[in-house]
């Protein structure tokens, strides 16, 4: 085999260099080369196999020889680190060493390398599927080393899907991992990428990413190096082993294929492959057939090869597990395992569904807090169903549950026709695939969560996915396909979409856009004309149109998409019809979710459904405040609004249903030179707070975005995000998995009967959904105040559906700075305050949902004030102190008051409270949440806390007044949850008393970090989260309370 090995005394080099003895070694293998020489020698002939040993630094000038023996599907042994993260050009008679770069490696699609801690590995092991490490594991040591970022993919095999995979052109297999005292594997110092397809179709790469020590070398390092460099040399024979279905009905007969494709571009002999085997029973050691095969791969065979086997044993229920030991006459070996289910349907109806309470999960009567994760393969990704490794998920399945973790969202992301391309016709092998999922995930006690669509529903051959009938029909048969199926199974449940957008598929995210089909026109002038019980008079006034412009219900138009120039005043804008159509695609995704819902329904009344959906609250798409009546629990996507997170629980927590947080994650971020931003430990922090607010704000659990990281879409933000790096390690982010997955099993039967806050604040949807959006901004920022700055915990509600706030009434609502409301709605808020609720209203008081004036909202009781403009700077008067309100950028032209009588523009504002039945109403004309102080709204808020007679739930003796510490006490029929999150910069010494139990808890809230601890009613601290890092002191202390 011919091998060139680049080393030089004199270019650098990371780390201890190997000595004399150690290269003179190397080069009886194998030629050696220098620096100067290496361009020429790669391109003086074709090498099998190019070693590499100078870690990130190489010489620039050898580049495009490098890239050539790569792209011409050479081998590739590299060691020390980073492969290709430095050039190295001639400086004189020296070297100069360039920055770190991305550009060089990215083009091997390595998209980036993360640093790895390796303090918690206490032993390495070699893999067991490529043994060709095994005995040599005491060479490396425990060293630094790096995970990599992957991006192989870089088209799409589904183009016009969001959601599509790719080619699976590069896999990336770890060597040798290193394991901590859990038996958890934390890193991967060495790994193998297998180049199938693609540019460098046939390479093998094997990857150290680590220094090599003086204990390598001194060892039999040098041998090893040899011994790798003709196992890259060999190039790449793809392997798999298949059964022909992932599931069998009892009787049935398997069939085990294995297929192999030579690919090597160095290797030209032909390999004869030898295969042994064998199929075992779940639980048993001796198998139940066995088998011998053989076949060749080469230049004589450059075709697929099939060697098909018939499993001559019957199969019964329950798992089977599949064992292939494969070798070549060139030495290779690789053990490959599959397996399949027999179907067992006493297994999958054991036990009891889960059900949905008012806030959590139950099950057999007992909550179930959900600590969940998202999965579909870790070895074809989104590609699982279709590619099933029951083997592969039994095993990774087997360490969720290990984890803590109770639940797995999992389903279709793409290829719908892949499934059933002909409608009403779906293929057997992904039905069966789906079943064998769910039992696997019953084997080790998960609940299932299965989506049907991702972003929009596929249509075939329809005109609206949501609207046209042959649309929905199609779609509930393709659903019918696979809840048939299960009826009676009690570990699995429906997800009915990911993220949806309505109508038109191809503009996801943007908000309601329409389909411009029949179905919805139709359907758009039927439901104005419901919603204005027929009175068109009424629609031309709230829409500024003459009977000429608006001439009947079915000629209403809809909102141009492309025409969001709102504040443009060239021509005139018809605004209007903003927020019908926003309420209109409301109904009709509920009236969708019904249509397929009762298709489930019709198959199993007790199977729970739901919609999965983004932090789409803000911008306009199926709200979970709008569509919880039509499914049994609510969800949210927290992923973009990093500073809000504790608003995207508040407002998707509906009054009687749970909301799970059904995505958690980091979102990928880069410095400007490319590099990731963020490091390993940074994303874990990140998310655990994204699980610490998610229960905080009352969530029914909190599931994380994804197990596996997948590198098979061109997708460079996918090939980041994932609990598990690329090569199957995992990242400290998993820890998150198995510190709450711990703590909540201990406190699951916490749980129950959770106290409902007693501050509301109301979500103004006429608003949001209008041409002048001020309500993201105004609720964020009256969260944010009451939770960080006044450490006070309010609930969400929503301006459509205030009634629940006489089943669950709130002491104090407020309604920040809503400008335009629904009169119905402001109608509804004036009973709630005749019954005893205080209403606190900032911004103008008598502006209805169309931007009209409605002189008559509280006419007998406030005064009529004028409506003009804010200006830059006001002031807000208050128990006698003056606060200044600040209306910056372009605020002056966009936001309005309603000046008080008597009041000049340059005096303060005062407030104005008038009694209503048993409550009261307050009203502060400026809208004090879109100014850019803080002073103001925490002042008002809490003479508002204070007039509703509010007493705190914590009181703050030392670490409340620091800038980004949150804190809370969830109380519980039988006991208390204290959740404490760190956004500040620095570590924190928290001491806080309980008034209700007298008790005082003293901890220190490490920077960026979590607390979490649980206690019973009497104020005992009975649990801890992450107990070997976080101790909390405990005193009984009796005092008297004040109100805040």
């Amino acid at each position: 085999m011919n091998v060139l090995v680049f080393y030089d005394e004199k270019f650098p080099y990371p780390g201890e260099r190997p000595s004399a003895e150690s290269i003179r070694l190397l080069s009886e293998e194998a030629e050696l080369v220098d620096a100067e020489g290496l361009a020429e020698r790669l391109a003086s002939r074709k090498r099998e196999v190019l070693v590499h040993l100078h870690g990130p630094y190489f010489p620039k000038e050898a580049w495009p020889a490098i890239l050539g023996h790569l792209e011409g599907g050479g081998g590739l042994l590299h060691a020390g680190g980073v492969p290709f993260r430095q050039p190295v050009s001639r400086n004189g008679g020296g070297w100069r060493v360039e920055r770190e770069q991305l550009a060089y490696h990215q083009l091997l699609d390595i998209h980036d390398a993360l640093s790895v801690d390796v303090q918690a590995v206490k032993e390495t092991r070699a893999s067991a599927e490529f043994p060709v490490l095994s005995g040599h594991e005491g060479l490396f040591g425990l060293m630094p080393t790096i995970g990599l970022t992957l991006h192989p993919t870089k088209s799409s095999d589904m183009p016009a899907e969001m959601g599509s995979s790719g080619p699976m052109d590069a896999v990336i297999y770890p060597l040798l991992t290193g394991v901590d005292a859990d038996g958890r594997g934390r890193c991967a110092p060495v790994v193998m990428l297998e180049q199938y397809k693609g540019v460098y179709a046939g390479g093998r790469w094997i990857l150290i990413n680590q220094q090599l020590g003086p204990e390598f070398w001194a060892g039999d390092g040098p041998a090893l190096l040899g011994k790798l460099a003709r196992f890259a040399g060999l190039g790449v024979t793809e392997l798999w082993l298949k059964p022909n279905y992932a599931s069998f009905e009892p009787g049935e007969q398997a069939m085990i294929t294995i297929q192999l494709q030579a690919l090597a571009r160095t290797e030209t002999a032909s390999r004869k492959w030898t295969f042994s085997v064998a199929v075992y029973k779940d639980g048993e050691e001796q198998p139940v057939w066995t088998a011998r095969a053989e076949a060749s791969a080469g230049r004589e065979q450059p075709d697929l090869q099939f060697v098909r086997l018939p499993v001559r044993a019957a199969i019964e229920p329950g798992l089977y597990h599949v064992v292939c030991e494969a070798e070549s006459d060139a030495g290779e070996q690789r053990v490959l395992t599959q397996g399949f289910w027999g179907m067992d349907r006493a297994l999958l109806q054991s036990g009891e569904p889960l059900k949905a309470g008012r806030d959590y999960f139950t099950r057999g009567g007992k909550p179930v807090p959900i600590v969940g994760m998202t999965y579909m393969a870790s070895d074809v990704a989104r590609k699982f169903l279709h590619l099933p490794n029951v083997q592969r998920w039994d095993s990774d399945m087997a360490e969720m549950s290990r984890a803590g973790i109770n639940l797995i969202r999992t389903g279709v992301w793409t290829a719908y026709r892949m499934i059933m391309f002909a409608d009403g016709h779906a293929a057997e092998e992904v039905m069966r695939a789906i079943d064998a999922f769910i039992l696997t995930a019953k084997k080790h006690g998960l609940e299932v969560t299965f989506t049907f669509f991702s972003f929009a529903p596929e249509t075939w051959e329809g005109l609206n996915p949501y609207l046209d009938p042959r649309s929905v029909e199609a779609e509930k048969r393709f659903i019918a396909s696979i809840v048939s199926r299960h009826q009676g199974t009690v570990n699995v449940h429906w997800d009915l979409i990911n993220e949806p957008s309505l109508f038109n598929p191809k503009r996801i995210f943007e908000g309601p856009v329409t389909a411009a089909d029949p179905f919805e026109r139709k359907a758009w002038g039927e439901w104005l004309h419901q919603r204005y019980e027929g009175d068109l008079n009424r629609l031309q006034e709230c829409w500024n149109m003459t009977p000429d412009q608006l001439p009947s219900f079915a000629s209403a138009p809809v909102p141009n998409p492309d025409d969001t120039a709102y504040h443009s005043v060239l021509q005139p804008k018809k605004r209007g019809p903003m927020l019908d159509y926003a309420l209109f695609s409301m109904d009709m995704h509920n009236r969708w979710a019904g249509e397929l819902i009762g298709t489930i329904r019709r198959s199993d009344p007790e199977q729970l459904a739901t919609v999965g959906q983004d932090e789409g609250i803000c911008s306009q798409r199926p709200s979970p405040f709008f569509y919880a009546p039509a499914v049994d629990y609510t969800t949210v996507h927290s992923w973009w609004q990093m500073d809000h997170l504790a608003w995207d629980g508040i407002f998707t927590k509906t009054p009687d249903k749970p909301n799970l947080v059904q995505e958690t994650g980091i979102m990928h971020i880069q410095r400007p030179d490319g590099m990731a931003k963020r490091s390993e430990e940074e994303l874990r922090n990140i998310l655990e707070r994204k699980y610490a607010y998610a229960f905080s704000t009352g969530a029914a659990g909190a599931v994380q975005w994804i197990w596996n990281i997948n590198y098979f879409m061109d997708n460079a933000n996918e090939s980041n995000i994932g609990a598990l790096r690329a090569d199957g390690t995992q990242k400290p982010e998993a820890d998150v998995s198995y510190d709450f997955g711990r703590f909540m099993k201990e406190n699951a039967a916490l749980f129950d009967e959770r106290k409902l806050e007693d501050v509301a604040v109301v979500y103004p949807f006429s608003n949001d959904f209008s041409s002048r959006k001020l309500a993201f901004e105004a609720t964020t920022r009256a969260v944010r105040t009451l939770t960080f700055g006044l450490n006070v915990h309010p609930r969400g509600a929503s301006e459509y559906d205030l009634e629940s706030l006489h089943r669950h009434p709130a002491k104090l609502i407020i309604v920040p700075s809503a400008h335009n409301f629904a009169d119905e709605a402001f109608e509804e808020l004036v009973t709630l305050a005749e019954s005893g609720s205080t209403v606190l209203w900032t911004g103008p008081l008598r502006i209805d949902a169309y931007w009209g004036h409605n002189a008559s909202r509280l006419k007998d009781k406030i005064a009529a004030a004028p409506l003009g403009n804010v200006l830059r700077e006001e002031l807000l008067e208050l128990g006698g102190g003056r606060y200044p309100v600040s209306f910056g950028e372009k605020k002056i032209g966009l936001l309005e008051l309603e000046r008080l009588q008597g009041t000049d523009s340059n005096q303060a504002q005062g407030t104005v409270t008038v009694p209503l039945g048993k409550g009261k109403w307050i009203w502060c004309p400026l809208p004090v949440e879109l100014n850019e102080r803080w002073e103001a709204i925490e002042a008002l808020y809490e003479e508002a806390l204070s007039a509703a007679g509010l007493s705190p739930e914590l009181e703050w003796l030392k670490g409340g007044e620091l800038a980004g510490i949150y804190g809370r006490k969830l109380e519980y029929g039988d006991g208390n949850l204290f959740v404490f999150v760190s956004e500040y910069g620095g570590d924190a010494e928290i001491r806080v008393y309980d008034p209700q139990s007298q008790n005082e808890y003293a901890f220190q809230l490490p920077q960026e970090r979590s607390v979490l601890f649980a206690t019973d009613a009497a104020g005992n601290v009975t649990s801890v989260y992450r107990p070997e890092q976080v101790k909390i002191e405990r005193a009984e202390k009796k005092k008297e309370t004040t109100p805040v």
